[in-house]
Parts: C-alpha cells; structure tokens; sequence
C-alpha cells in the first residue's frame, strides 16, 4: 500500500481535490470543544440527578436510585449505538459522523429541559426522560470514537498519545464546567426559584454551545487515513460483520474491554461522580461545598492527561496505565475512608460544615484519584485506536470502548447504590460496600493488562 501522510499539515477530504487541507490546531480544538460540550450534556444529568429525582418523580420511594437507574440507560446502549455510528463512520467518514452525533447530543440535552414535571405531566415526565436519555446514549457512543479517530488520523506517528489526550481531558473539563454552571445558576437565584426553573437553565443552555460548535466543525474535512482509503477503494462493506468476523479480532476487543478499558471507566465514575454522591448524601457536605472540592481537585490534576498522553508515546501505553489503575486500586479505599472520618466521624444526618484544613485534605484526596484517573484514561484513546485496522477501526473501537467505558464502567454509580441499599453489613463498613464493584473492575483491569493486553504504541495507523 502506498504510505499514508500523517504529518501535521493534513491530506485532503474523502470527496475532495488534495487542495483541500486541515491545521492541526483547528482539528483538536474542533474535536476538542465539540467532545466536551457532549461530555457536558451527558455528565449534566448526573450532576443534577438528586433534583431531578425530585422534578421528574414521585414523592416517596427510591427517586434518586430510579433517576440512576434511567441515567445508566444511557450507558447500557451505547455498545449498539457504536455499532450504528462505527458502520456509518467507516463507511461513510469520520467528519460527518460526529456530526451527527454532536447535534443528536444537542437536541436532547435541550429537550431534557423543557420536560414538564412530574405534578405537571405524571408518569409522561420519566419516560420522556428515559427516551432523551437513550438518545444521549446514541450521540455519546458516535462522538468520543469518532473525535479520538479523527484526531488520531491526523497526528504524526510519534505524537497520537499527546494529542489525543487533549479529547481524553475533555471528560473532566465537561464536569467543572458542568459543576460552574450549575453553582452560577444556584448562585444568581433563591433556592426556591432553582426548584421551581432555575434548573432548566443548564440544560437550555447548552444549545448555544452547541450551535457553535456544529459551525466550526463544519469547517472541517475528512481524515487523511481514511481519505485515502477511500479512495483506494478499500473501505469496508461491512464493518460490524468484519469485527466480530476473526477470533484474533474478538481477542483484541476482549483484551481491551477488560485489561483497561472498563477499569479505567471505574476510576472515572469514582471520581467524577460517586465521590460527588457520598460528599453530598454519606458525608452530609452542603452542595456548594462538595462541588467546590470537586472541581478544585479535579481541575488542578487535568494537565496531565497530556503529560501521561505523552509519555506513552515514549515509553509505551501499558507503562503508564498499569501504575494508574494500580494508584486508583490503593487511593480509592483510603480516599473514601478519610472523608467520613474527617467530614462526619459521628454519622450525623445533618448538614456538616468542614473546616479549611479538612477541605484542603480532601481536595488533595480528589487530586490523587483524579491523577489515577489521568495515568490511565490520558493514554487510553490512542491505545484503543492502535489495536484496530483502518478500515473497522471506527466500529470495533467504538464498541470496546461503549462496552468497557460504557455499559460496564458506566453502570458504576447505580450498581454501587444497589448494593449499598441491599447489602446487610456491619455498620462501620455499610458507607464503603458499595465499592466493590470499581474494585473489582480495577483489579480485573490489572490481571489481564498484565497477561493479556499487547502493547500498541509503535503500532502504525495504515493498514
């Protein structure tokens, strides 16, 4: 095959004379931008889950785990959603692919907000957010894949760690900016009229974040691999069929779902969303504060998804992630053991004021897992792109990526709360029961990345 360019100035569109050409800069802050304001709209929800389960629910019964429940739906179908954008991605092309899925993200993050509530409309109000959260699952599995992809396609061969580790910080940006807009609302409004409206005004705004970001996209042209591909004639005519036709591919999808991917899924539920819950709901935080902590904590470790990323174009991607699931394995526990034991050492069913000191201690303590979570999530995109040809790297990426981040790792927070409401324990470790499950995950993560998963760094992106 004749070699394809994967210099920073960029080939051509698949449909277009070689005139027309990418900036490096304009694909990762395109991809970029477009991957966290995704992230934003999925990782909203969860945000604000302990209002809409009083918004969209019932009074009485489990409304926060049933709003769980439906927001695990939308990791659930995302490995069927990236058979459904990987087959048009690799058929059709990256650019347009994300497209899609951007706007389809779009329109349901603003729906969500215009849902009545459940005194307005009853039972109509969950299901419909059941239905806008399935559509988010749809957007999320086509979008992550294809961005990584994309940017990927156009790195040199000795870069792909460093700057797709700028789509892998996209993550954590979508949860401070979440979090920022989500304490500005609160901030510019009584606590009344939050309740009653005020809580739309994140999900409305989100249209407009779209919008932009859909126009500079638009600016964009088709990945040089795969433009060459095409024109080749050497796409394929059946990407889901092609992914699961090899048991060498199926090992490849197996290794990754379960030697990283779905623990370092673990690591990023844990951090950016079940450390929220148990500062909020097990240590009694008040909401500002515990959104405070996070976003500290978590914003201060961000640059190293691109220092990690880097350095697993150096030394390989196993060198990095395997020290970081085994930091998440030792940090969890302990993290999660300080904050009750310094945040509210009596149990107390009542609001907890934490001093300066304690608050320190534990923005600290979110730095460490977040740190965790950057030795393993900053590498993770390009490991998973490396592992697949050019012709199904779209599907069978995408779906080991929907299955180990998604179903699996994304079910996470709910399954923790399952078991923390149904698992009789001792009374000094009923607060951690819920851990298991990331734990194992992780531990699992460690075995079979040590045995089983082939390093792929010097892997090259043509087939």
């Amino acid at each position: 095959m004749t070699p394809v360019s994967t210099s920073p100035v960029l080939a051509s569109d698949a449909n277009a004379g070689p005139e027309k050409k990418n900036n490096l800069f304009l694909v990762i802050v395109a991809s970029s931008v477009g991957t966290l304001i995704e992230w934003y709209d999925l990782l909203l929800a969860v945000i604000m889950a302990n209002i809409l389960s009083m918004q969209l629910f019932p009074a009485g019964g489990n409304n926060f785990i049933e709003t769980l429940g439906i927001v695990a739906t939308t990791y659930l179908i995302r490995p069927f959603g990236s058979l459904l954008f990987g087959n048009f991605g690799d058929k059709v092309g990256r650019k347009y692919t994300f497209l899609v899925s951007l706007l389809l993200m779009g329109g349901a993050t603003f729906l969500i907000g215009c849902i009545p509530t459940f005194e307005q409309a009853g039972w109509v109000s969950p299901i419909l957010f059941l239905i806008l959260r399935l559509l988010q699952g749809l957007a999320i599995s086509g979008e992550y894949s294809g961005a990584i992809i994309y940017v990927a396609e156009h790195s040199p061969d000795h870069k792909r760690g460093f700057y797709t580790g700028f789509i892998q910080t996209t993550s954590s940006f979508a949860l401070i900016l979440g979090l920022v807009v989500v304490l500005t609302t609160k901030g510019l409004m009584t606590e009344e009229s939050f309740n009653s409206f005020g809580w739309r005004i994140p999900f409305l705004f989100s249209a407009i974040l779209v919008i932009a970001s859909y126009y500079i996209r638009r600016r964009l042209h088709e990945s040089p691999v795969f433009a060459q591909l095409k024109s080749e004639g050497k796409t394929s005519k059946s990407p889901v069929k092609e992914t699961f036709k090899t048991k060498k591919n199926i090992g490849l999808i197996l290794s990754a779902v379960f030697g990283g991917n779905a623990a370092q899924s673990a690591i990023m539920q844990v951090n950016q969303i079940i450390t929220l819950f148990f500062l909020q709901r097990t240590v009694k935080l008040p909401d500002t504060t515990a959104l405070l902590i996070m976003a500290v904590g978590i914003l201060l470790a961000s640059p190293f998804f691109q220092i990690f990323g880097a350095l697993s174009d150096r030394i390989g991607r196993k060198k990095v992630m395997l020290p970081g699931m085994i930091l998440g394995l030792i940090v969890i526990p302990v993290m999660f053991y300080f904050f009750l034991e310094l945040g509210n050492p009596q149990r107390l069913d009542t609001i907890q004021y934490i001093d300066t000191q304690t608050t320190v201690i534990f923005i600290g303590l979110v730095f460490m897992l977040t740190i965790s979570a950057t030795l393993v999530y900053g590498p993770m995109g390009a490991f998973l792109m490396e592992m697949f040809p050019t012709r199904i790297r779209y599907t069978s990426m995408g779906f080991v990526y929907n299955v180990g981040n998604g179903a699996i790792g994304g079910s996470t927070p709910v399954i923790t709360e399952l078991i923390k409401s149904s698992v009789v324990i001792g009374f000094a470790l009923s607060p951690f029961v819920g851990l298991v499950y990331p734990l194992a995950l992780i531990l699992i993560g460690i075995i079979v990345n040590i045995f089983y998963v082939p390093e792929t760094y010097k892997n090259k992106l043509t087939d």
